[in-house]
């Protein structure tokens, strides 16, 4: 049995793919959808959860308590493993990453090494891949660890929502930027900052514009990073899941021209703890390449 375990919290929005790895498991955020308490992942089901968004009046999440997170660390081992990767959405945007701390203070035979992704989402799941790559091909855990600079700066996710009313509601963004994109009625792209914070990084008049900043930013992010490349997708409504896929058609029909077509490519609709946060009516893109092949 494998002695090493990797856990992914939801608001790293975990592919299938890599949730389909028999040593990947997934943490999962509270989800109140207004009087009805649920756990992304275990009780709360994409359909069930895009089954009643519209009927619901609100909406919110929270982190995992310090007792479920050391629960599922002493799950996990009881299966046999004695180390865990626990790898979380941006501690600048949750406090998981301190809760997380506490429980692993309190779970003794096993090694739990925390790794802030300062990223969340689309973007969060590429660092998550590569680290699992580089650990499924040998590469010490350390020595993993001290890539993670590198790992981080890999990856660029873009995120297009309707509104920018829920991330204000949920403050996850500043509120003069809410306020100012409502007056000017423009649709906010927003990305992570260097520090891990969620920001606007830039607004587009009409979808089809934004359709074509989102591709241009991320072709302009790869232009010098040809290595180990990767996207993941992910979208709420049906109209989203459309405009992503105008996204990457976009992206593809330009990053062709250079010659260039072999993409990991994976996608999957959007998890309920994103939804909460930035709003259902909302599509992410992310790219992955590194400068320098790190393994």
């Amino acid at each position: 049995m494998a002695s090493q375990a990797i856990l992914i919290d939801s608001a790293c929005a975990p592919s299938p793919e890599l949730l389909s790895k028999s040593q990947v498991f997934q943490l999962g955020m509270k989800i109140k959808l207004d009087d009805q308490h649920y756990t992304d992942g275990e009780d709360l089901d994409l359909e069930h959860f895009y089954g009643q968004i519209d009927k619901v009046k609100d909406f919110s999440t929270t982190p995992p308590l310090v007792r479920d997170i050391k629960k599922t660390c002493e799950d996990l081992k009881k299966k046999g493993y004695s180390s865990i990767i626990s790898i979380h959405v941006s501690s600048k945007m949750s406090k998981l990453i301190e809760t997380c701390e506490n429980a692993r203070n309190m779970v003794s035979g096993v090694d739990i090494e925390l790794i802030d992704s300062q990223n969340l989402s689309v973007g969060a799941n590429l660092i998550a891949e590569r680290v699992i790559e580089l650990i499924d091909i040998g590469m010490p855990t350390n020595d993993v660890i001290s890539l993670l600079p590198e790992i981080r700066k890999s990856s660029y996710m873009q995120i297009s929502l309707s509104t920018l009313k829920y991330p204000v509601k949920n403050k996850r963004i500043g509120r003069v930027q809410g306020l100012l994109g409502a007056m000017l009625k423009v649709r906010p792209i927003l990305g992570l900052d260097s520090d891990g914070y969620l920001t606007t990084l830039t607004t587009e008049r009409g979808g089809n514009r934004v359709v074509e900043r989102i591709a241009e930013n991320a072709l302009s992010f790869l232009e010098k990073r040809p290595h180990n490349r990767k996207i993941c997708m992910t979208w709420g409504f049906d109209e989203n899941h459309q405009q992503v896929g105008r996204v990457f058609q976009s992206f593809s029909q330009h990053i062709g021209k250079n010659g260039d077509r072999h993409f990991n490519v994976s996608k999957s609709r959007m998890w309920p703890t994103l939804a909460c946060n930035c709003g259902p009516e909302a599509y992410g893109f992310a790219v992955y390449g590194e400068e320098h092949p790190l393994g």
